[in-house]
C-alpha cells in the first residue's frame, strides 16, 4: 500500500501537465460571404488566440495566388483578446486586403499557422502547428461592366495628355506624347497600355518604359500609369496621332463612362534634297561603266549579224516586183518617159505571169511620138498613162488577194 500511494503521488503531476499541454491555440479565418467585385478589396482576417501569451509572432501562410493582389495596410496586425470557456485568451489578428484582378473563385487550401506560446504550467515557449481551414473567395463583375475590355472598375478614372514639341515637323524633328491615367479606389495594375502602336513610313516611335505608382490612404488604393512615346519624323506628309478612349465602370454611379484623350494632327515637311555622298556616286559610276561595257559587248557580238540580215532584207526588197512597180509609178508621176520604159521591163521580168501591158505601152508610145517625132508637138497625155497603169495594177491586186480554188 505504501508503494501504491507513492506511485499515485508521482503520477498526479504528470496527469496535470498532460492536461495543460493539451490546451491548443485557436486559429480562425474570416472571408467575405458576399461576392467581391473585381478590383475591389476583400478583407480577410486571420486571428490567433492562446491561453497565455506569444513570445514570438505567429508565422502565417501565404495567401498569394495568380490574379490576386495581396496588400497589408498600415496597422494590419493588432492584439486581440476573447473569452474562451470562461477564461480570457489573448492573441493577434491580421487583416489582409485582397484585390482580385479577374472574376471567378479563389480557393485557399487548408494550411497551418506556426504558433509559439507560453506553456500554462511551466511558462516555457512551445511551438505548435495549428490547422487553418480551407476557404473560398468569390469574385464577380457588375452586369453593366461585363462587356468592358479591358476591365476597369473604380471610383474614379481620368486621362490627361501632354504634347512636347511642335506639331509641324521637319525630317528628323521629334515630338513627345505623354498620357497619364489616374485611378481611384483600386490598384493601377488594372490600367492597360495607353498609347497605340503607330506603323507607317512617316513616323518612327520610340516608347519609354511605362511608369506605375501606387498610393494608399486609409486602406484605399489609388495610383496612376504614365506612358510616354517620342515620335521622330521620317518623311513628308500629313498624319495623326489617334485619339485614345478607355471605357470604365464607375462604382459611384454604377454606369460605364469613357475617358478620352484627343487626337493630334501632324504636318511633316519633306526632307530637303541632299547630294549623294562620295560612296554613292562611286557606286553609281561603277554601275554605269558596267552597263556600258555589257551593251558594247552585246553590240559587238550582234552587230555583224544584224548588219547582214539588214542587207539581205534590203536586197530582197530591191529585187521584189513590188519595189519595181513602185519605181514605175514614181517614173510616171515624174513624167520620165525613159525611166518608165526601163522600170516597166524590170517589173515584168520579176513577175512569174506578167500582165498585158500593150495599152499602157501604147500610151507611152504616143507621148514618145509627140516628144521625139519631129512633127507638130501635142500636149502629153500622162493622165491616160496613169489610168493605164491603174488598169494593169488592178487585176494584179485582185489576183493576189483572191483565195485559190479548192478543186481546180
Amino acid at each position: 500500500m505504501r508503494y501504491l500511494a507513492l506511485l499515485m503521488l508521482l503520477l498526479c503531476p504528470a496527469q496535470v501537465l498532460a492536461q495543460a499541454t493539451d490546451i491548443q491555440p485557436r486559429v480562425t479565418i474570416e472571408v467575405p460571404e458576399d461576392p467581391t467585385i473585381v478590383g475591389q478589396p476583400a478583407i480577410v482576417r486571420l486571428k490567433v488566440l492562446v491561453p497565455t501569451y506569444m513570445p514570438n509572432p505567429p508565422v502565417f501562410p501565404s495567401l498569394e495566388q495568380e490574379n490576386l493582389l495581396v496588400r497589408l495596410p498600415d496597422r494590419a496586425s493588432g492584439p486581440v483578446s476573447e473569452s474562451v470557456e470562461g477564461e480570457t485568451w489573448s492573441g493577434v489578428q491580421r487583416s489582409y486586403r485582397l484585390y482580385p484582378l479577374a472574376p471567378g473563385t479563389y480557393d485557399f487550401a487548408a494550411a497551418e499557422v506556426q504558433v509559439t506560446f507560453a506553456e500554462p504550467e511551466t511558462n516555457d515557449p512551445v511551438q505548435v502547428p495549428v490547422p487553418l481551414p480551407a476557404v473560398r473567395l468569390t469574385v464577380e463583375v457588375p452586369d453593366a461592366a461585363r462587356g468592358l475590355d479591358p476591365l476597369i472598375i473604380a471610383d474614379g478614372f481620368e486621362l490627361t495628355q501632354e504634347i512636347e514639341g511642335d506639331t509641324s515637323l521637319n525630317t528628323g524633328d521629334a515630338l513627345t506624347r505623354t498620357l497619364t491615367a489616374k485611378i481611384t479606389g483600386t490598384t493601377p495594375i488594372m490600367i492597360p497600355p495607353l498609347l497605340p502602336e503607330i506603323e507607317g513610313p512617316l513616323l518612327r516611335a520610340y516608347p519609354n518604359e511605362p511608369r506605375l505608382s501606387e498610393t494608399e490612404d486609409r486602406g484605399v488604393l489609388s495610383g496612376q500609369r504614365t506612358d510616354r512615346v517620342t515620335y521622330v519624323a521620317q518623311d513628308g506628309g500629313q498624319t495623326q496621332l489617334p485619339a485614345v478612349e478607355i471605357d470604365w465602370f464607375n462604382l459611384k454611379t454604377n454606369k460605364v463612362e469613357t475617358a478620352r484623350a484627343d487626337p493630334v494632327d501632324l504636318v511633316l515637311a519633306p526632307p530637303p534634297w541632299r547630294p549623294p555622298d562620295r560612296e554613292t556616286v562611286l557606286r553609281l559610276v561603277g554601275y554605269f561603266i558596267i552597263g556600258i561595257a555589257i551593251l558594247w559587248l552585246v553590240f559587238r557580238r550582234l552587230h555583224p549579224v544584224i548588219k547582214a540580215r539588214w542587207a539581205e532584207a534590203r536586197q530582197s526588197r530591191l529585187a521584189s516586183a513590188a519595189h519595181a512597180f513602185s519605181e514605175l509609178k514614181q517614173a510616171v508621176r515624174q513624167q520620165d518617159l525613159a525611166r518608165a520604159y526601163q522600170t516597166l521591163e524590170g517589173w515584168k521580168r520579176r513577175l512569174p505571169d506578167p500582165p498585158d501591158t500593150a495599152e499602157f505601152e501604147a500610151s507611152l508610145a504616143e507621148i514618145g511620138a509627140s516628144r521625139y517625132g519631129g512633127g507638130e508637138r501635142h500636149a502629153e497625155n500622162w493622165t491616160k498613162v496613169r489610168e493605164g497603169l491603174d488598169r494593169i495594177a488592178r487585176p494584179r491586186r485582185h489576183s493576189q488577194s483572191a483565195l485559190p480554188q479548192l478543186n481546180p
